[in-house]
C-alpha cells in the first residue's frame, strides 16, 4: 500500500486522466448495457425439458411457441375489418420469419381468433424480435382491432423493460436519502458528494466492462437491479470508509504521502480484503453452470471489483486534488453528527462493556430472535412467477388478458410433449387428465412428433408445476418427454436445489480461508461465518413470511403467489453473505489492532466497537436506504430482492454487530486470537494489519 500511495502521488494526473477516460467511456456504453439486457433464461442444459427443446430445434428449426392474439370488443371475426387487419397481421408476422400455424381457433363469443406462432434462434433473439412483432402488430391494426402476442419470450421481453424503468426509479430514492446521510456524516457537500460520485462511476465502469462481455453472451435483465444495488451501495460504503479516514489522517498531520499511506494501509486494506472475499463467496455461484446465476453472478463480481479498483486508484487522486476544499459547503452544525467522545469513554464504548458484563444471556438472546426470525425457512416453497399480475398496460400481457378472456382454456404457453415413437399410447394419457384441453399433434421427423396441449391452469401457477410431474410420472415407460414453460420452470427449480448445497458450502469454504488469513484465528473466522449465516438465515426468513405466506401484501402493494421466485433464497444467500462480510472485516480487524496495542480481549473489544460502531452505522443506513428503495417497485420479484437485503444488512448492523459479536468474543476470551503454529507458517503473512477507518 505504501507502493500504491507513492505511485499515486507521483502520477496523479495521469491516474485521473485515465480514471476520467473510463468513466466517458462508460458513460457511452451504459445505453449499449442496458439496451442489450434481456429477460431471464429459464433453460436449464441437460434437463429434460432442454433436451427434448434442443431435438425439436434440430428438427424443425423453431425453439419457441407462442400464441397471436387478434381481439376486439365489437367486431366480429367474420367481418371485412377483422379478416383484412387478420391477413395484415399474419403477412407482417411472417415477414418477421415467425412460423404460423395454419389451425386457427374463434373464440366462443366469435370476437378473438388465435393461432400459434413459432420462433426461431436464442432466447435473447426471440425476445428482441417480439418487441418488434408487438410495435409493428400495434401500428398496422385498425381502430377496434387488438393484435399482440404472448407467451414466454413476449412476457419475459416486457419484464425486461419494465425492471429497467423501475430500477432508475429505485434509484432516485435511494440515493438522495443516502446523500442525507453522508452530509450528516461529513459535514460539508464535497467530502460527502464523493462516496456518492464514486459510487455511481463504479457503476458506470462495470457497465462499460459488461457491455464489452456482452459481445460474447447475453446478460439477463436482473442483473441491472443487482448491479445497480449492490455496486451502489458497496461502493458508497467503501468510500465514505476511505474519505473518513483521510480526513483523519489530515488532521494527524504529515506529507501528502504519509497521509496517503496511512490511509490505504488501513481503510484502503479493509476495502480490498472486503472486495476480495464478497467477489470470492460469489465465485461458486458463476459455476452452476445455470443461465441466470452464472448472469448475475459474473455482473455482481464485475461491479464488485469495478467498485474497489476505482475507490483504491481515482478516490485518493481526488482526495489529494482536492486538499483544503474537501471541507467547503458545509452544512449548518446542528445537521452535523457529534463527533462523539474519546475511544475510552464513548457511547458505543459504554455499549460494549453493557454487553460484556452479561455476554452469556445477550448471545443466547441474540442467537434465539434470529432464529426466530429464520424459522419460517422451514416452510419455504420456490416456483417461477412471469410477474404478469404487475405488469398490466405491457403489450403482453394485454395479449394475454384478451386470451384469458376469450379463451378461458388457453394459458401463456403450451405443454408440449416430444413422442418418439407410437403416438396412441400417449394421447390416451393426456385425453385422460381433465386439467389439458385442445391437443395438437404435428410430425417433426420420421417417428418424431410434438403434442401440444393447452393446461387449464396458470404457466406459472404452482397447479401447473403439480401437472407437468403428474405428466411426467403417467408417461414413464413410454417414449415421450415433457417440454414448454412450465416443465422448463420445473426442471430449473429442481437443478436449483441440487445445485445449492454445493454452492453454499464452496462460498463457506473460501470464505473461511479468506477469514483465517486476514484474522490469523481459526475461531474469529469461524464465528464470522456462523454470526453470518444467522443474518442470511433471518433475512430469507422474514421473506418467506411477508412474500410467501403474504403478510406484506397490502403494506408492500403486492399479491403473492404462495412462493419465492426459485432462484431467489440461493442469490440472496450469496449477495447477503458477502455483505455482512463487511462489517465483520471492518470490525474485527480494529478489535485486533486494538488487542495487540492492549492484550486486553474486553478492552480491545469495547475500543474497537467505539471506533467502527459509528461508521458501520451510517454505512448500514446508507445500504438500508438504497435496498429498501427498490421495495417500492410494482415487480414483486425486485421488491423480494430489495427487502431481503434491507433487513440483512438492519439485523446485521444492530443485533449481530452491536450484540452477538461483543458477547461472543468476551466469552472466548484469549481464543479469540489463538492460530495454530502450523497453520501460521503455512499462510503467507499479510504484513501490515487491516484496519476499518473510523472516527
Amino acid at each position: 500500500m505504501g507502493r500504491l500511495a507513492h505511485l499515486l502521488v507521483e502520477r496523479r494526473r495521469a491516474v485521473l486522466i485515465l480514471a476520467a477516460v473510463a468513466i466517458i467511456a462508460g458513460l457511452g456504453l451504459t445505453p449499449v448495457f442496458l439496451s442489450q439486457l434481456r429477460g431471464v433464461d429459464y433453460a436449464t442444459p441437460g434437463s429434460r425439458s432442454y433436451k427434448a427443446e434442443q431435438f425439436i430445434a434440430a428438427h424443425t428449426g423453431y425453439s419457441e411457441q407462442d400464441s397471436l392474439v387478434f381481439s376486439s370488443a365489437h367486431v366480429s371475426v367474420r367481418s371485412p375489418v377483422f379478416a383484412a387487419a387478420l391477413a395484415r397481421g399474419v403477412a407482417l408476422v411472417r415477414a418477421h420469419h415467425v412460423l404460423v400455424a395454419p389451425q386457427r381457433q374463434i373464440s366462443p363469443d366469435g370476437h378473438a381468433l388465435l393461432a400459434t406462432i413459432a420462433m426461431k434462434g436464442s432466447a435473447a433473439h426471440r425476445q428482441t424480435l417480439c418487441d418488434q412483432l408487438q410495435e409493428a402488430l400495434a401500428h398496422a391494426m385498425p381502430p377496434g382491432v387488438q393484435a399482440g402476442v404472448t407467451g414466454d419470450s413476449p412476457v419475459l421481453g416486457d419484464l425486461t423493460n419494465v425492471e429497467k424503468n423501475e430500477a432508475v426509479g429505485a434509484e432516485a430514492v435511494g440515493l438522495p436519502v443516502a446523500l442525507v446521510v453522508l452530509l450528516i456524516a461529513f459535514g460539508s457537500v464535497v467530502a460527502a458528494g464523493l462516496p456518492l460520485l464514486l459510487g455511481v462511476c463504479g457503476l458506470v465502469v462495470s457497465f462499460e466492462v459488461i457491455a464489452g462481455v456482452m459481445l460474447f453472451k447475453s446478460f439477463n435483465a436482473f442483473v441491472e437491479t443487482a448491479m445497480v444495488g449492490l455496486g451502489l451501495a458497496l461502493g458508497i460504503d467503501y468510500a465514505l470508509l476511505l474519505v473518513r479516514r483521510f480526513r483523519e489522517e489530515r488532521a494527524a498531520g504529515g506529507s501528502e504521502e504519509e497521509v496517503l499511506a496511512r490511509t490505504l494501509s488501513t481503510a484502503g486494506r479493509t476495502v480490498m480484503f472486503s472486495g476480495t472475499i464478497v467477489s470470492a463467496a460469489l465465485i461458486p455461484l458463476a459455476a452452476t453452470g445455470l443461465p441466470f446465476f452464472g448472469d448475475t453472478a459474473l455482473a455482481l463480481i464485475v461491479v464488485v471489483l469495478a467498485e474497489v479498483t476505482l475507490l483504491l486508484t481515482f478516490l485518493p487522486a481526488v482526495l489529494l486534488t482536492l486538499g483544503d476544499r474537501l471541507e467547503r459547503g458545509s452544512v449548518p452544525a446542528r445537521w452535523r453528527r457529534d463527533p462523539g467522545l474519546p475511544a475510552a469513554s464513548g457511547r458505543w464504548y459504554r455499549w460494549a462493556r453493557a454487553v460484556m458484563r452479561r455476554p452469556l444471556p445477550i448471545l443466547a438472546g441474540g442467537v434465539a430472535l434470529m432464529l426466530a426470525a429464520a424459522s419460517p425457512i422451514l416452510g419455504l416453497r420456490t416456483g417461477i412467477y412471469l410477474n404478469t399480475q404487475a405488469m398490466s398496460g405491457q403489450p403482453s400481457v394485454r395479449a394475454l388478458d384478451a386470451l384469458e378472456r376469450h379463451f378461458p382454456a388457453a394459458a401463456v404457453g403450451p405443454i408440449e410433449v416430444l413422442v418418439r415413437g407410437p403416438v396412441a399410447p400417449v394421447r390416451r394419457v393426456l385425453a385422460g387428465d381433465r386439467q389439458l384441453a385442445d391437443p395438437v399433434t404435428v410430425a417433426i421427423a420420421r417417428d418424431a412428433n410434438v403434442i401440444s396441449v393447452i393446461p387449464t391452469v396458470g404457466t406459472d401457477s404452482i397447479a401447473a408445476e403439480r401437472l407437468v410431474r403428474h405428466l411426467r410420472d403417467q408417461l414413464q415407460g413410454l417414449p415421450a418427454q415433457v417440454t414448454g414453460v412450465t416443465a422448463e420452470t420445473v426442471d430449473y427449480a429442481h437443478e436449483t436445489d441440487r445445485v445449492t448445497p454445493w454452492v453454499i458450502g464452496a462460498a463457506l469454504i473460501l470464505s473461511l480461508l479468506l477469514l483465517t488469513w486476514l484474522f490469523r484465528s481459526p475461531l474469529l473466522a469461524i464465528k464470522a461465518i456462523v454470526m453470518n449465516l444467522l443474518s442470511v438465515g433471518a433475512s430469507i426468513g422474514l421473506t418467506v413470511l411477508v412474500f410467501q405466506d403474504g403478510h406484506g401484501e397490502r403494506l408492500l402493494g403486492f399479491t403473492s403467489t404462495g412462493y419465492l421466485q426459485a432462484w431467489t433464497p440461493l442469490l440472496l444467500f450469496m449477495i447477503v453473505f458477502g455483505l455482512s462480510m463487511d462489517y465483520e472485516v471492518f470490525m474485527v480487524s480494529r478489535m485486533r489492532e486494538e488487542w495487540g496495542r492492549t492484550g486486553d480481549t474486553t478492552e480491545a473489544v469495547a475500543r474497537g466497537l467505539e471506533r467502527t460502531g459509528g461508521i458501520v452505522t451510517f454505512a448500514a443506513t446508507i445500504m438500508v436506504a438504497i435496498f429498501a428503495s427498490f421495495m417500492l417497485v410494482v415487480i414483486p420479484e425486485m421488491k423480494q430482492l430489495g427487502f431481503a437485503l434491507a433487513v440483512a444488512v438492519l439485523l446485521d448492523a444492530t443485533v449481530v454487530r452491536a450484540m452477538l459479536v461483543p458477547a461472543f468474543m468476551r466469552l472466548a476470551g484469549r481464543w479469540n486470537w489463538w492460530m495454530p503454529r502450523r497453520l501460521d507458517r503455512l499462510l503467507p503473512q499479510l504484513g501490515e494489519a487491516a484496519e476499518p477507518a473510523g472516527p
